[in-house]
């Protein structure tokens, strides 16, 4: 069974407003489901540049992951950019077997996920 961990922003201010919260966390919560339901081990976890990778990075010594997911909230900011690459840099040095995706809403998740970890 492959294992994803989905790395996104933090359901709080400033990042949302209380609504876009409680939707947001709905949908991932329904995605975890979806994604366990096709046979993949799905976690979510949250960073920010404001509170830093450490967390992150820890996660990705301690589990081997076979895909990073960066959220949708990062992945088509481009005032986040930088911290893409910093979450791209963190996988590169603890996971580097380790597939990064970037999910920007154009695509299923599983999808995106399947391309990327199901043989052709």
């Amino acid at each position: 069974m492959a294992s994803v961990l989905h790395i996104g922003l933090p359901l709080a201010p400033p990042w949302l407003t209380a609504e876009e919260s409680l939707k947001i966390a709905a949908r991932l919560t329904d995605i975890a489901q979806r994604m366990e339901t096709a046979g993949y081990r799905y976690a979510v976890m949250h960073a920010s540049p404001d509170i830093g990778l450490n967390e992150f990075r820890a996660r990705l010594r301690e589990v081997p992951y076979d895909a990073i997911v960066i959220g949708g909230g990062v992945a088509a900011d481009p005032q986040l950019s930088a911290f893409k690459r910093q979450v791209m840099d963190v996988v590169t040095q603890e996971a580097p077997d380790a597939k990064v995706l970037e999910f920007d809403h154009s695509i299923d998740i599983q999808i995106l996920v399947d391309r990327a970890l199901k043989p052709l």
